[in-house]
C-alpha cells in the first residue's frame, strides 16, 4: 500500500475456517511496514483486532465496525489522545471490556463522532473542542459545556425498556438534556420502545436555549420547527390515554412549523394540536398527516424530513372535522395558519 500511494482503504476481515472469536489479527507492525510514510486518509476496519493508529500521521477519517468486546477502554481512548490528526471517527457494533469510555482529548481536532450500536454502557465526554456533530445510540454523559465550545448537532437514538411488557415510564427530558451543551441547534431525539413517553422538564426554559430544529418535543423557548412523528404502540390497550399535563407555558413567540405524521385525533393529538396553534404567535404552517415517519434527509443523521404515503388521503369529511377540532377555540385576531391535511 505505502508503495502504491493508497489513501482510501476498507479492509473487512471473515475467517475461511471455523474460529472461536472470528477475529482477524493483524502483525505486530499493523497495517504498513512504515506507517509514518503510509498516504492513508480514510480506513474502515471490520471484523479486526485493533491496531496501534497514532503513527498514520494523515489519517482523516477512521470507521471501525464488529471490534470485538474483548477489546480493552484503553485502545479506543488512545484514538482520542494520540490520533490528533482525525476529523471524523465512527464507532459501528463494537464492543468493550469496560462499560464506560472517557474522551478526554482537548488537543483533538475530530468534528464527527458517531457511536451506533456499541456493545458499552455510555461515554464519557470530557474535552472534545472541535466536535461539531454527535450521533449516539448510548449513554453520553458531558463533562462541562465549556469543552464542547463546537458541539450544534445531536442525534440521540435509544430503545427504552422490554416490548410485550405493557409497561410505561413517564421520562423527564432532563434525564437525557440536563448535562447537554446549550449551544446545541439541532437535535434528533429517537426514543423507541414501551418506554417511550416523555414528559414536561421541570425548567424547560434552562434547557437548550439556541435550540431551532426539534424532532420530537417542544422544549426549549427559541425553537423554531416542531416535527413529530407518532408511531403506532401495541402496548397501549383500547381506549387507554396517557393524560397531557395541564400546560404552564403561556405564550410561544418563535415557532412557525408544526408538522405531525401518524395523526389519528385522538384525544390527547387533539389537544397537543390546540395548543400549539393557540399558544404559538409566529406560527406560519400547520401540517398533519394520516400515515407517515420521520427519516434521515441526504444530510444523513444530522437532519430529517417527514415522509408521507398519499394512498392514505384524508376525506373532505375528515378534513373538516380536523379543522375544526384543531382551530375551534382560536382568537379571529390571530394570524391566519397554513393548514395542510395528507
Amino acid at each position: 500500500m505505502d508503495a502504491w500511494g493508497v489513501e482510501d482503504l476498507e479492509v473487512v476481515a471473515k475467517s475461511t475456517f471455523t474460529r472461536r472469536d472470528g477475529i482477524h489479527l493483524f502483525p505486530s507492525h499493523g497495517l504498513c511496514e512504515q506507517p509514518r510514510l503510509s498516504c492513508l486518509r480514510s480506513l474502515k476496519l471490520g471484523g479486526c483486532t485493533l491496531p496501534s493508529l497514532h503513527e498514520y500521521s494523515r489519517l482523516s477519517v477512521l470507521v471501525l465496525k464488529g471490534i470485538p468486546k474483548s477489546t480493552p477502554a484503553a485502545a479506543y481512548e488512545g484514538i482520542f489522545t494520540l490520533c490528533l490528526q482525525l476529523r471524523v471517527f465512527h464507532l459501528i457494533s463494537c464492543g468493550c471490556i469496560a462499560l464506560t469510555l472517557v474522551a478526554d482529548a482537548p488537543n483533538s481536532e475530530i468534528r464527527e463522532l458517531v457511536l451506533e450500536d456499541c456493545i458499552f454502557g455510555r461515554l464519557w465526554l470530557r474535552a472534545l473542542p472541535c466536535l461539531e456533530r454527535l450521533a449516539s445510540g448510548c449513554g453520553v454523559v458531558f463533562e462541562s459545556s465549556s469543552s464542547f465550545p463546537c458541539l450544534k448537532q445531536w442525534n440521540l437514538t435509544m430503545h427504552l425498556g422490554i416490548e410485550g411488557q405493557g409497561q410505561h415510564l413517564k421520562l423527564e427530558l432532563d434525564t437525557f438534556l440536563e448535562w447537554t451543551p446549550d449551544n446545541i441547534t439541532d437535535l434528533v431525539l429517537r426514543l423507541a420502545g414501551p418506554y417511550r413517553w416523555v414528559v414536561a422538564s421541570s425548567s424547560p426554559s434552562a434547557l437548550l436555549p439556541h435550540l431551532r430544529r426539534l424532532l420530537v418535543a417542544d422544549m426549549a423557548p427559541s425553537l423554531e420547527s416542531l416535527h413529530i412523528h407518532i408511531a403506532p404502540c401495541s402496548g397501549l390497550e383500547l381506549g387507554e390515554e396517557i393524560e397531557w399535563p395541564p400546560t404552564k407555558l403561556g405564550r410561544h413567540h418563535h415557532l412557525k412549523e408544526f408538522v405531525v405524521a401518524g395523526y389519528e385525533g385522538t384525544t390527547r393529538q387533539v389537544f397537543l394540536a390546540k395548543l400549539v396553534v393557540g399558544a404559538c404567535t409566529a406560527l406560519q404552517l400547520v401540517a398533519m398527516f394520516k400515515n407517515g415517519y420521520a427519516r434521515e434527509d441526504k444530510g444523513g443523521r444530522w437532519g430529517w424530513e417527514m415522509a408521507t404515503q398519499q394512498r392514505h388521503l384524508w376525506t373532505s369529511e375528515e378534513k373538516e372535522k380536523v379543522l375544526k377540532q384543531v382551530m375551534d377555540g382560536v382568537p379571529s385576531s390571530t394570524t391566519p395558519v397554513q393548514v395542510v391535511l395528507g
